[in-house]
């Protein structure tokens, strides 16, 4: 294996041996393994799978498992009398498969606040809440105000980023089943969850929140479980 394969797989190995340890966040896990993008000699472009730990070779169009080539065998006195070659310059890379240095920074900037996190949920909340206090002005007096769904829809996203490492700790087991499925396919069973919830609820319930309360619950532990990694 050569010396910047070596080198780069050394390092992935530090980076999760940190993550196991709870020292770095999965966020800042996948967000430093994403630098891990160089070029060989020929001008292909090599990363390392941040779940299975192998190398992954650009073919083009996407990212495909490739054993490393080997070091060339040569005596050490000709190592030391060659001239050395031109590099060839390496192929460009398609765009958008090796992030630069202000996305990666980008990246660490979410990974450390929760702020995109909060928007939708405060802006639902809100909505919401207003929908609901409507009812004030109407025969249902102050008890037709919801005031638990925004509770929940802004207090657990600031939970769950106030106790991230012990939650993280906790859901460690789980890495492993949960990465198995692909993120694209957790986002949408992620997105089913509330509708399926809420049509449940309407049907279950015609008047109060509770429904709607439990219903908010387990969809933002849902997709905060499933959308950890």
């Amino acid at each position: 294996m050569d010396d910047i394969f070596k080198e780069n797989y050394e390092r992935f190995l530090r980076l999760r041996k940190m993550q196991n340890a709870g020292k770095i966040s999965p966020e800042q896990y996948r967000g430093e393994l994403a630098k891990l993008k160089w070029t060989d000699g020929s001008g292909n472009w090599w990363t390392i799978d941040p779940n299975r730990g192998t190398f992954l070779q650009h073919d083009g169009s996407r990212w495909v498992p490739v054993k490393p080539p080997p070091i060339p065998a040569q005596p050490a006195q000709q190592i030391v009398s060659q001239q050395p070659a031109a590099v060839p310059r390496p192929a460009p890379i398609p765009a958008g498969s090796a992030p630069g240095p202000a996305r990666s920074q980008l990246r660490m900037l979410l990974a450390a606040s929760p702020i995109l996190a909060l928007v939708p949920s405060a802006a639902c909340g809100g909505l919401w809440f207003l929908y609901t206090f409507i009812g004030v002005f109407k025969s249902e007096g102050i008890r037709g105000v919801d005031w638990i769904t925004p509770i929940i829809l802004v207090g657990l996203p600031v939970f769950f980023w106030v106790y991230k490492k012990p939650i993280d700790q906790a859901l460690m087991p789980l890495q492993p089943a949960i990465t198995r499925f692909p993120r694209p396919l957790r986002l949408g069973v992620s997105l089913a969850v509330p509708f399926v919830l809420g049509c449940g609820c309407s049907l279950t319930s015609t008047s109060g929140y509770f429904a709607l309360n439990v219903a908010s619950f387990i969809s933002i532990v849902t997709a905060a479980v499933l959308m950890r990694y």
